[in-house]
């Protein structure tokens, strides 16, 4: 099986293998992924750490060795706050973290596995810092662009935000809005919402296409042309700029 790791800051992930082609998602540095195809200019890529797949430009990664791979297992994870990072190389090459990039031990110590060094604003990825950061990160993300495939606060997807927002706590969220919603624990009513929680909201069809992340028992940020803060009822998200509601509420779930 062949290893790579995205080496640069934030690489697009395609439905094809052309830059026409949509993004799906984004693999941010660090992220390892099988290669399941070669092709002359492209790859065909599943994810390790959480399951997705598309195509990435050959030139956006590099393969990794065994004992690489293998130093991943079971080791502290440490995540790129707010303030960013920066990884260099033995050759000297340098590249920017995006805060909610995890890093593994091995890229922040001197050993024998790999020759990235990080250094910048890092901290432990744990849930119980949760009460104490979030606000913090809602004021970061907040007015970030919506970005159909967007992983980062360039630009960020609905459900990309909600599986940014947990990363900082070193929670693994599935990429999209309907297999997030597969698991955690269900909320049965409003008034036991906690902050963290999750909403998700249906289309037409009873299709899951949205979701946020609760702030209190009223109010929730989510990306919706942009990552915002508006309320929430029993019915879904109301949006007082255009004065009406835009998400049917569907269903709470809870993480930790």
């Amino acid at each position: 099986m062949n290893i790579g790791i995205c080496n640069l800051t934030i690489v697009p992930l395609r439905n094809t293998a052309s830059h026409r082609s949509e993004m799906v998602s984004q693999l941010l540095f660090g992220e390892r992924f099988e290669i399941l195809d070669d092709q002359e200019e492209w790859i065909f890529v599943r994810l390790l750490d959480i399951p997705y797949e598309g195509w990435v430009q050959k030139g956006q990664f590099e393969l990794i060795s065994f004992d690489i791979n293998s130093g991943y297992s079971g080791i502290p994870v440490q995540v790129v706050d707010i303030a960013g990072a920066e990884v260099w190389t033995d050759n000297g090459i340098f590249v920017s973290l995006l805060p909610g990039t995890l890093v593994p031990a091995i890229f922040t110590k001197s050993n024998a596995f790999t020759p990235y060094r990080i250094e910048g604003d890092l901290r432990s990825a744990v849930s119980i810092d949760f009460r104490s950061e979030i606000q913090k990160l809602i004021y970061f993300y907040r007015n970030s662009p919506y970005l159909w495939g967007g992983r980062s606060h360039l630009g960020i997807d609905c459900s990309g935000l909600t599986q940014a927002v947990y990363r900082h706590f070193g929670v693994m969220l599935p990429r999209d809005a309907y297999q997030q919603a597969e698991e955690g624990i269900v909320v049965d009513f409003l008034t036991e919402i906690n902050p963290g929680d999750l909403a998700f909201f249906d289309n037409a069809d009873g299709n899951i296409t949205h979701v946020g992340v609760m702030i209190d028992k009223e109010h929730i940020m989510h990306a919706s042309a942009k990552v915002r803060i508006d309320k929430m009822d029993s019915e879904g998200i109301f949006n007082k700029d255009i004065n009406r509601y835009t998400h049917k509420l569907r269903i709470i779930k809870r993480y930790f």
